[in-house]
C-alpha cells in the first residue's frame, strides 16, 4: 500500500533528482572555475562572465529543485497518511483487535514519517552524490596517481562504515522500534487507566517504576548504542579521509607528483567533498529508519486504501428478517490451542421485533451480536438477511446501528440513505434525554460531548437513533443509567422504535424488563440454550449438543 504511493510519485522524484544532479554539476563547474582562476596569472572579463553565468544557473536550478521538492514532500506525506488511514479503516474489527491500537498509532506517528523523510531527502542525496562523483572524476583528471591513493582510503572508509559499523547500528534501531511498540502500549495504559492507577498505589508503583521503566530503559539503551555506532561511523569515515589527505601530502613526492599546485588543487577539492561525503555517509541512518518503517507497515498487512470505494452497496430492498443458520465463530488465540467458540447458532429475528440477548458474563451474547452484524467472520454456517446468506458483510453494514459498551461518540449526526438533518427534531430528542441544559445542536453538530459517562451514553443513543437504520444493537445500554432512564429506555424508547418498524437486539441483564421483549434469547457457553417469549412462554427450546468445529 505505502509502496504504491511511492511508485505513483517515482516520476516526480526522478525529475527532481535529475534537477538536483544538474545543481550538483553546476557546483562542480563553479569549483573548477575557481580553481582555474586561482592558478591563472591574470583575470579576464570573459572568465568573470562565465563564472557569473554558472553562479546564476546554480542558484536557479537549486531553487527550482528545492521548490519542487517541498511541494512533492507535502503531497507525498498527505497521501501516505491518507492511504494508511484508509487501510486502517478497511480493517475488520477482529483484525484491529488482533493488531492492537497501539501498533496502528505508532505506524501513523513513526513509520509513515520515517518513510516520508527518505522521500524528501532523496533528491538531496542525489545532489550530493553528483557532487561527490564529479569531484572524484575531476580528481582523476588532475592526478591519477594521487586519485588512486585517495580512492583506496575512501573505499576502506565506506566499506568498514557500512558492513562493520552501520549494520550493528541498524540492528539496534530494529530493537528500538520493537521496544517502542511495547512502550507506546504502556503509555496508552497510563492515559486510559489513570483513574485505576490512582486508586491502587502498589499497582501504580509497579507499572510506572518497573514495567514502563524497564521498557523505557531498553529503548534508551538501544538508542544510545545505535547513536554510538552512527557517530562512530561518521567519525571513522572523516578520520579516514584526513588520513588519506595526510598520506597524499607526505607521499606525493615519492610517487612522482612534485607540482605543489596540483597537490593544492587536489586537497582543495577533497575538502570541498567532505560535506557531501559526510551527508551521504549519514544517509544510512535515514535509509535504515525508512527500511524499518516499511517493514513494520508491511507487517500490518493493511488492505489497499481504495478498496473501501468498491465495497458492495447495501441492498436497496426493504428489510424483513435477520437470522443465524448454524453459524459458528471461534476466537483463535495466537500460539495456543483451543479458545472460545460461539455456536452453532440458529435464530430468526423478524422486522419490528425486540429481542433480548441474555446470559452470564462470557456466555457469548455480545460476540453473537457482533457476528450478527458482520464484524466477526464465520467459521461455518451463515448469517441471513431477508432469507439470503450474507456473502460480504460490507453489503449489509448500513442496515445496522449500535451502541456497544466501548462505543465512540461522534459529534456530528448523519442520517443514513441521504436523509436530511432536522435540528428541531434533534433538539426535541435532546430535551427528551434531559440534556438540553448541557448540549445544543446546529447543522447536525452537537455543541459538546464532554459530559458524564451516563450522559455521554445518552448522547450515543441519540446519535444512533438518528441514523435511521433497520436494525439496532444496544449492548448493556441501561447498565450505567439511573432508574428514570432505565424506565425510559425499556418502556418508552424501545416501544417507540418498534412502532417505527425498527428491529432491536438488546443485550441485557435487567430481568425485570424481559416481559417487554418479543423474544428472550438465553446464551450459555457460547450457545443458545433457549428462546422464550417476553411473557415467559416458550417459543422455541434448543438443546444444544457439543459440535466439533
Amino acid at each position: 500500500m505505502i509502496l504504491d504511493v511511492i511508485k505513483k510519485s517515482r516520476l516526480r522524484i526522478a525529475v527532481i533528482s535529475a534537477i538536483s544532479a544538474v545543481a550538483g554539476a553546476t557546483n562542480i563547474w563553479l569549483l573548477i572555475l575557481i580553481n582555474r582562476q586561482a592558478q591563472a596569472n591574470s583575470a579576464h572579463l570573459g572568465d568573470a562572465a562565465v563564472f557569473g553565468g554558472a553562479l546564476i544557473l546554480m542558484i536557479c536550478v537549486s531553487l527550482l529543485s528545492q521548490t519542487l521538492l517541498s511541494r512533492l514532500s507535502a503531497k507525498t506525506f498527505f497521501r501516505l497518511r491518507e492511504e494508511l488511514v484508509r487501510g486502517i479503516s478497511n480493517l475488520s474489527v477482529r483484525e484491529i483487535d488482533a493488531l492492537g491500537t497501539h501498533r496502528l498509532y505508532t505506524a501513523l506517528t513513526r513509520d509513515v514519517p520515517s518513510v516520508h523523510e527518505l522521500i524528501i531527502v532523496l533528491p538531496t542525496y542525489v545532489f550530493n552524490f553528483t557532487v561527490a562523483t564529479a569531484c572524484l572524476v575531476y580528481l582523476c583528471t588532475v592526478s591519477p596517481r594521487l586519485f588512486g591513493i585517495f580512492l583506496f582510503f575512501l573505499l576502506v572508509a565506506l566499506l568498514v562504515a557500512k558492513f562493520v559499523i552501520n549494520d550493528r547500528a541498524e540492528r539496534k534501531f530494529v530493537e528500538r522500534r520493537r521496544t517502542e511498540d511495547e512502550l507506546f502500549k504502556r503509555y496508552k495504559s497510563v492515559v486510559e487507566g489513570n483513574k485505576e492507577l490512582k486508586l491502587h498505589e502498589e499497582r501504580a508503583d509497579a507499572f510506572l517504576n518497573k514495567d514502563i521503566q524497564s521498557h523505557a530503559v531498553d529503548y534508551r539503551n538501544a538508542t544510545v548504542e545505535a547513536e554510538f555506532f552512527w557517530n562512530m561511523s561518521s567519525n571513522w569515515s572523516l578520520a579516514m579521509i584526513f588520513i588519506g589527505v595526510g598520506v597524499l601530502l607526505f607521499a606525493a613526492g615519492h610517487i612522482g607528483v612534485t607540482d605543489r599546485s596540483v597537490i593544492s588543487s587536489f586537497v582543495l577539492v577533497i575538502f570541498y567533498m567532505i560535506s557531501p561525503l559526510t551527508l551521504l555517509m549519514n544517509s544510512f541512518r535515514t535509509i535504515h529508519s525508512a527500511k524499518i518503517g516499511l517493514s513494520r507497515l508491511g507487517e500490518l498487512k493493511l488492505p489497499v486504501g481504495a478498496a473501501s470505494a468498491h465495497a458492495p452497496p447495501a441492498a436497496s430492498e426493504g428489510f424483513s428478517s435477520l437470522a443465524f443458520e448454524r453459524a459458528v465463530f471461534a476466537y483463535e488465540i495466537a500460539d495456543q490451542e483451543g479458545g472460545f467458540t460461539v455456536g452453532p447458532l440458529d435464530l430468526h429475528i423478524g422486522k419490528g421485533e425486540i429481542v433480548y440477548f441474555v446470559g452470564g458474563n462470557g456466555s457469548g451474547k455480545t460476540t453473537a451480536a457482533k457476528v450478527l452484524m458482520g464484524f466477526y467472520p464465520l467459521r461455518s454456517g451463515a448469517v441471513c438477511v431477508n432469507g439470503k446468506p450474507v456473502a460480504d458483510p460490507r453489503a449489509v453494514f448500513q442496515r445496522f446501528s449500535a451502541v456497544f459498551q466501548d462505543y465512540h461518540l461522534f459529534e456530528s449526526i448523519f442520517p443514513k440513505r441521504g436523509g436530511g438533518v432536522d435540528d428541531e427534531a434533534i433538539a426535541a430528542m435532546i430535551d427528551r434525554l434531559r440534556l438540553s441544559d448541557k448540549v445544543g445542536v446546529s447543522g447536525g453538530v452537537l455543541s459538546t460531548t464532554k459530559l458524564s459517562y451516563g450522559q455521554r451514553k445518552r448522547l450515543a443513543l441519540l446519535v444512533a437513533y438518528f441514523d435511521d437504520s433497520d436494525v439496532y444493537v444496544f449492548d448493556e445500554w441501561a447498565a450505567d443509567q439511573d432508574p428514570e432512564f432505565r424506565e425510559f429506555f425499556y418502556k418508552s424508547f424501545l416501544p417507540d422504535m418498534k412502532r417505527a418498524g425498527k428491529t432491536m437486539v438488546v443485550i441485557s441483564h435487567d430481568d425485570r424488563y424481559f416481559h417487554l421483549a418479543d423474544k428472550v434469547v438465553k446464551f450459555e457457553g457460547g450457545r443458545i440454550v433457549s428462546v422464550e417469549g417476553g411473557t415467559g412462554r416458550v417459543v422455541e427450546s434448543l438443546l444444544m449438543q457439543t459440535v466439533e468445529t
